[in-house]
């Protein structure tokens, strides 16, 4: 009955903690692909490249059509709140599955959820966004696993998983390499082939198949390709290496599930693998952050020479210290309950201080008072998915599904863009090239500077201007 009532009061707080105003630059875009299929039952928009004028014959084989249909349904219906309060429940269940992961004392498992969330923060901070969901679909993948070690039944599930994280987020192939590695485990193991391995990789070979069930097949992988391969560190934060203290904290982390993995008498070729697969990961983006904490956890307290090594003080400890959680939870509970709820409600419920609160000041004011903005704009990249969503007779230059793109010298739209922005050489021919209408750019940048001063030699004129944003038209060529 104690834990039933700590466990529902860690819950609660999760929920509180993760109940987050909506602020994903990337809203928008995805708003539109979801709407856009709720009103006509078809995805054609967001097969191809519908949105911006640089790239228009791009095919973005990125497959997260729930997650769009979902946002699209959920905003229409119940608005900004509705989407921050699914995003709150979808990282409590997260926290369920993060719980029956772990099999160590109660408090040892809430704290490492919240060692993990806190470390991770970066990544969880924009609130509802389809990387939550690669988040507890991983999740859900070493909880299949593990209940599978002792019921192969559970392995059943894995199909029906991928085929709904495959049409949620792209994050998809971490959780086939979980698999891979885990059947590359069992061989290692046992090099002979018993009825498990064989009914391991029958369900590994379906799962991968099923993978190829969304709207762009086989293609997907391609644009994982593309990612993995584009310097993307170089120009999205949340794709930037974490900083040299958490580098260094990763460094540790591994060492030691290293370290502990492999002084086991049955040393696992499935954690070895994974710890440094993620640990890779972690170094390489900030975004794969809580992968690798997670895992960490899961290796140190699944391991059954740190269990027996520390058990009889965990138990002491556990009977002390099962108070002072609760005591913790509840005090972060109120104080949630108290600042980030109403915090979070006046966001979602105000125009206002979603154009101007959030990650990025929205143009909201200029789109407002200068309704004449058509055709192709050239805008700030922040703004793309914005504009995608309020202003849909527009073409923008780029936006957020874009950074992974290559044009035919294989340069990245975001590397274009900030050619342009800060006024490198040929910077209004490339603008003149994609027939450029409009330039919606923020006051005070490189190329607002320049074209306040000679606007009419460059063949621009400015229309409109707040202590926000600036537009200018192209007056040598109407398109």
């Amino acid at each position: 009955m104690k834990n039933k009532i700590l466990v529902s009061l860690f819950l609660i707080s999760v929920f509180f903690l993760c109940f987050l105003p909506v602020i994903d630059t990337d809203f928008g875009w995805h708003y539109r692909c979801g709407e856009a299929f709720l009103k006509s039952g078809s995805f054609s928009l967001c097969t191809k490249n519908n949105f911006s004028y640089f790239l228009p014959n791009y095919k973005f084989n990125y497959p997260d059509f729930l997650y769009d249909v979902g946002l699209a349904a959920i905003y229409d219906r119940f608005g900004f709140i509705g989407i921050s309060f699914i995003g709150g429940i979808i990282m409590v269940l997260t926290a369920v599955f993060f719980l029956y992961l772990i099999d160590i004392q109660l408090w040892l498992k809430i704290t490492a959820f919240y060692l993990s969330f806190f470390l991770s923060y970066p990544v969880f901070n924009l609130g509802l966004r389809s990387q939550v969901f690669s988040y507890l679909f991983f999740l859900i993948t070493l909880f299949l696993l593990k209940k599978s070690e002792k019921n192969s039944k559970y392995l059943f599930f894995f199909p029906f998983l991928f085929l709904v994280w495959v049409n949620t987020h792209i994050g998809f192939f971490i959780g086939l390499l979980i698999l891979f590695f885990y059947l590359l485990g069992m061989l290692i193991k046992s090099p002979k082939i018993d009825k498990r391995l064989l009914f391991f990789g029958i369900i590994f070979i379906f799962s991968l198949s099923i993978t190829c069930l969304n709207f762009f097949g086989v293609e997907t992988y391609r644009e994982i390709v593309n990612h993995a391969f584009s310097p993307l560190n170089q120009m999205i934060a949340e794709w930037v290496a974490p900083p040299l203290w958490e580098v260094f904290l990763i460094i540790v982390l591994t060492i030691g599930s290293l370290i502990i993995t492999t002084r086991q008498k049955n040393k696992s070729v499935f954690n070895i693998l994974l710890i440094l697969f993620f640990s890779i990961l972690a170094f390489q983006a900030r975004r794969n952050l809580p992968f690798f904490y997670t895992f960490f956890f899961y290796v140190l307290f699944n391991e059954k020479k740190f269990y027996d090594l520390f058990q009889n003080q965990l138990k002491i400890v556990s009977i002390k210290i099962d108070n002072i959680i609760a005591s913790i939870i509840v005090t972060l509970s109120i104080f949630l309950f108290i600042i980030q709820l109403p915090s979070t409600i006046s966001f979602d419920s105000s125009w206002n201080n979603y154009c101007n609160l959030g990650l990025s000041k929205y143009p909201c004011q200029a789109i407002k008072n200068y309704p004449k903005l058509s055709g192709n704009v050239y805008a700030m990249y922040e703004w793309g998915g914005f504009l995608i969503w309020q202003k849909p007779n527009i073409k923008v230059f780029i936006d957020g599904r874009m950074p992974a793109w290559k044009d035919k010298n294989g340069k990245s739209p975001y590397q274009v863009f900030l050619d342009i922005i800060q006024t490198q050489p040929s910077w209004n021919e490339k603008l003149k090239k994609f027939k450029t209408n409009y330039l919606l750019i923020s006051n005070g940048t490189f190329l607002d500077l320049l074209l306040k001063e000679k606007a009419a030699q460059y063949g621009w004129q400015e229309k409109y201007r707040d202590t926000n944003t600036v537009i200018y038209q192209n007056l040598t060529k109407k398109y």
